[in-house]
C-alpha cells in the first residue's frame, strides 16, 4: 500500500460520490433510518456538489489514493461557523475553517491514512489566515472523537446536524491551526 495525498481534482469527482457514499453511513449513529442516510448522500455528497466545492476557492478538497483508487477524502470549508450549536468557546468567523468532511475507506482504517490526511490539511493552513479548524461528528462515533482528540483537537460543545430530516446529536470539536 503505498497512499499519496493531494488536492482533488474535477477527474475524481465521479470516485469521490461513490467513496461519499460508502463512508457516510459509517460516522452515522446506530439506528439511523437508512432511507435518511440515503437522502443526505444524494443531495449534498453528489457529484455536483463534489464539483462545486473543488471549483470554489473557499473549499479545498483532499484526496488520499492508493494508486488509481481514491481511499480517502476531507473537504475543509473557509469561514464556516457551527449552527444550532451550543458552545463553550466561540469561533471567529473570518478566521476559522470547517472539516466539513473527512472519511477514509473502511478497508483502510488503521493503516495511518487519516494520520497522513490530517498532517497534510494542518501543513496546508500554516501559511494560510486561517486561526482554528472546527468539526462536528456524532456523539456516538468514539472512533473518530478519540482520532480528533489525539491530533490535538478538543471538545468546544454540541450541535444538531440534520441527516435527511432526521436530528442527530454531534460533538463539536476544535483546534488552533498550527503557524510558522
Amino acid at each position: 500500500m503505498s497512499v499519496s495525498i493531494r488536492q482533488a481534482k474535477n477527474t475524481d469527482v465521479h470516485e469521490l460520490a461513490p467513496l461519499a457514499a460508502r463512508t457516510f453511513p459509517l460516522a452515522c449513529p446506530p439506528g439511523m433510518d437508512r432511507t435518511a442516510i440515503d437522502h443526505f448522500v444524494r443531495d449534498e455528497l453528489n457529484e455536483d456538489v463534489f464539483s462545486a466545492w473543488i471549483a470554489d476557492e473557499n473549499v479545498y478538497v483532499l484526496v488520499a489514493t492508493d494508486g488509481a483508487m481514491l481511499v480517502g477524502y476531507s473537504v475543509c470549508v473557509n469561514g464556516e461557523l457551527p449552527e444550532d450549536a451550543q458552545l463553550d468557546t466561540q469561533l471567529p468567523a473570518a478566521t476559522s475553517v470547517m472539516l466539513s468532511k473527512f472519511y477514509v475507506h473502511p478497508e483502510f482504517h488503521g493503516a495511518g491514512v487519516s494520520k497522513n490526511m490530517m498532517s497534510h490539511l494542518m501543513e496546508q493552513y500554516t501559511t494560510s489566515d486561517q486561526e482554528w479548524m472546527w468539526l462536528g461528528t456524532n456523539e456516538a462515533n468514539a472512533r473518530a472523537i478519540s482520532f480528533y482528540e489525539r491530533v490535538g483537537f478538543e471538545r468546544i460543545g454540541t450541535r444538531t446536524f440534520e441527516v435527511g430530516g432526521q436530528p442527530a446529536k454531534d460533538v463539536v470539536l476544535a483546534r488552533r491551526l498550527p503557524s510558522v
